[in-house]
C-alpha cells in the first residue's frame, strides 16, 4: 500500500469493520465480498460427501493474490477434499468482523490467530481460520456452485437489492481496497483476484451509480478496479457506510478544490498583470514617438490629455487613466484616444 494512502485507508477500514449488518442478506453479501477478495482456500485431507475431487493437497490461493481462486472439476458424491478457509488481514477490526460474520451467520467458531510483527513483518497479521462447514459457507456466499465447483465473479443472486450490493462492495474494499487521503490526488482502488471478479465488481459499482475503470498490472497479474475524482470517491465511501470518513473526505475535497481554484486565479491574475504591463509599455513607447514626430501642438486636446496621462502614469491601467481624466472616461474611451493618436502618427508618416 502506498505510504500516502495508508493512514486514511486504515481509518476507513476501522469505521467500516465496526458496522454490523442487521439482515441475513446483508451479512451474506458482506461475507461474500470479504471472502472473495481476501480469503485463501486450502485443500487438505479427504472427507466423505460432495465436493471437489481428491488429489494431493494444494493451496487454492496459490497465485499469491490472497483470493479464492478459479474453478475446478466436481465429483458427484464420492470422496472430496477437506477445505480450510483462511481470511487474512493487517486489520484486527476486519478479522474480528469476519469472525463475527461466520459465527452470526453459521454458528461456527473459527480460530482467531495473531502473528506479531517482527523485523520482516512491520505490521501484525490477523487470520481467521475455518476448518468446519467450509463447503456450506462457500456455497451460501456464492463461491461454490451447486455442484461444488468454485465460481468466478460476483454472485448476482446475493446483490440484487441495493443494500446487499453496498455490503458486497464494503466487503471487497475491506479485503483489498485502498483510498488516498483527502488532501491528495483522489484515488480509490480494489485489487481483484482475477479479471472476472474485477468485471463483476465494476458492474456492481455501475449499478450503484459509480463508474469505475479497470487496470491490469501485467507484471503481477493483478486487476485493479479504480475510481478517480473526489465526488465519485465520496459517494463510494457514503455507499459503503463510512459516514465519518465521507465527511472528512468531502471537507478535504472542498479544501483541495478551493486551494486549486485560488492557485489558478492567482496564476491568471499574474498572467493578466504581465499582459497589462507589456501593453502599457508599448503604449508609452508609441506616445513618446508620436509626440516627438508631431509635437504637442498638433494633437487634439482630448488626445493630448490622454497622452500626457499615459506618459505620467506608465504603470496605470486604462481604467485608472480614465478615472484621472476630467471629466472621467471609460477605459474604452481612453483606448480609442490612444488609437487615434497612433492613426495620426501613421498618416503623418505616409504624408511625409
Amino acid at each position: 500500500m502506498p505510504a500516502g494512502r495508508g493512514q486514511f485507508t486504515i481509518r476507513v477500514k476501522e469505521e467500516l469493520a465496526a458496522l454490523r449488518p442487521t439482515t441475513p442478506q446483508e451479512r451474506r453479501a458482506l461475507l461474500a465480498g470479504l471472502l472473495r477478495f481476501a480469503a485463501t482456500l486450502h485443500i487438505g485431507g479427504l472427507v466423505e460427501g460432495p465436493g471437489l475431487p481428491g488429489g494431493s493437497p494444494a493451496p487454492a490461493g496459490g497465485d499469491g493474490t490472497g483470493a479464492v481462486p478459479g474453478s475446478s472439476g466436481a465429483s458427484g458424491g464420492g470422496p472430496g477434499p477437506r477445505f480450510t478457509l483462511v481470511l487474512a488481514s493487517r486489520s484486527g477490526g476486519v478479522a474480528r468482523l469476519g469472525f463475527w460474520l461466520l459465527h452470526a451467520g453459521y454458528g461456527v467458531r473459527a480460530d482467531f490467530r495473531v502473528h506479531s510483527r517482527g523485523a520482516l513483518t512491520p505490521a501484525a497479521r490477523y487470520e481467521v481460520v475455518l476448518a468446519e462447514q467450509v463447503e456450506g459457507v462457500l456455497a451460501d456466499t456464492g463461491i461454490l456452485d451447486a455442484a461444488g465447483r468454485l465460481t468466478h465473479g460476483v454472485p448476482g443472486t446475493l446483490v440484487r437489492a441495493r443494500e446487499p450490493a453496498a455490503c458486497y462492495l464494503r466487503g471487497a474494499f475491506l479485503g483489498r481496497g485502498t483510498v488516498s487521503p483527502p488532501t491528495r490526488e483522489p484515488h480509490l482502488e480494489i485489487v481483484a483476484p482475477d479479471e472476472r471478479a474485477a468485471n463483476g465488481l465494476a458492474s456492481l459499482l455501475g449499478r450503484l451509480g459509480l463508474h469505475p475503470g479497470i487496470s491490469r498490472r501485467a507484471d503481477q497479474d493483478l486487476y485493479r478496479v479504480l475510481l478517480k475524482g473526489g465526488e465519485p470517491i465520496g459517494r463510494a465511501l457514503a455507499t459503503m457506510g463510512a459516514s465519518s470518513a465521507y465527511l472528512a473526505w468531502e471537507d478535504g475535497r472542498i479544501r483541495r478544490e478551493v486551494r486549486g481554484d485560488a492557485v489558478r486565479l492567482a496564476n491568471a491574475d499574474e498572467a493578466n498583470l504581465r499582459r497589462s504591463v507589456a501593453a502599457a509599455m508599448e503604449q508609452v513607447a508609441m506616445v513618446e514617438a508620436a509626440v516627438a514626430e508631431l509635437g504637442w501642438e498638433a494633437l487634439p486636446s482630448e488626445v493630448a490629455a490622454v497622452a500626457r496621462l499615459r506618459l505620467g502614469h506608465p504603470e496605470a491601467s486604462l481604467a485608472e487613466l480614465g478615472a484621472l481624466l476630467d471629466p472621467p472616461r471609460s477605459k474604452g474611451a481612453v483606448l480609442a484616444r490612444l488609437r487615434r493618436l497612433e492613426d495620426l502618427r501613421e498618416r503623418a508618416q505616409q504624408d511625409g
